[in-house]
């Protein structure tokens, strides 16, 4: 299961992929794209199957409520309704087309790369341990330029990389969004990506 869209400033793709094929998976996506921006939202409920989903869909149902203002309130948010639930990890991202800057926030082991294939550099935001869980917590975000032609990806550790910075390559990482990349090896869990292309 996946959703893609694409303006003149982004093209993305994502992947949500259930633990032993079930019909309900532990992780989500959401992603909503404007002409100014792009907002991308990844949890990972704590666990699998229904209790998993109920915490991840906190944070993907949040992110339709928070479209304009601060990602970090999408977590802020989401980590107060978590309470009697399991918890979740999850990742914000928010482009902002006209700035070319990317915002990131995240909480447990959701993996994030930005990729720049000009200079072959590959930047690993900082990540924040811990997870959604009711408990008092507070959130940062984390900025960053990018140009043209970068690529990013956020997904859950239902996914492996052999090689990210294979990933430099642009026919490479097509082949991700495609789901055709022998970079990616799905684990046996629920496992999910969002990947775009910055123009």
């Amino acid at each position: 299961m996946g959703m893609e869209g694409r303006n003149n400033f982004i093209h993305y793709t994502t992947m949500v992929q259930a633990k032993n094929n079930a019909e309900i998976s532990g992780d989500l996506v959401n992603v909503i794209l404007t002409e100014d921006c792009c907002i991308a939202a990844i949890a990972d409920g704590l666990g699998s199957g229904a209790g998993a989903n109920a915490s991840a869909t906190v944070v993907v149902n949040e992110l339709s409520h928070e479209k304009v203002g601060n990602i970090a309130d999408i977590l802020y948010q989401s980590n107060l309704q978590m309470k009697g639930k399991r918890g979740a990890v999850a990742a914000i991202i928010k482009i902002r087309f006209e700035q070319k800057v990317i915002e990131y926030t995240s909480i447990g082991n959701i993996s994030c790369y930005v990729f720049n294939p000009i200079q072959e550099k590959v930047i690993y935001p900082r990540q924040k341990t811990g997870y959604l869980s009711g408990m008092d917590q507070t959130f940062t975000v984390q900025a960053m330029e990018y140009q043209e032609g970068d690529f990013f990806l956020l997904h859950t550790d239902g996914i492996q990389l052999g090689n990210p910075r294979s990933l430099l390559d642009e026919e490479e990482f097509i082949k991700l969004q495609r789901m055709h990349s022998e970079v990616v090896h799905i684990q046996n869990d629920d496992a999910s990506f969002i990947a775009g292309r910055l123009f």
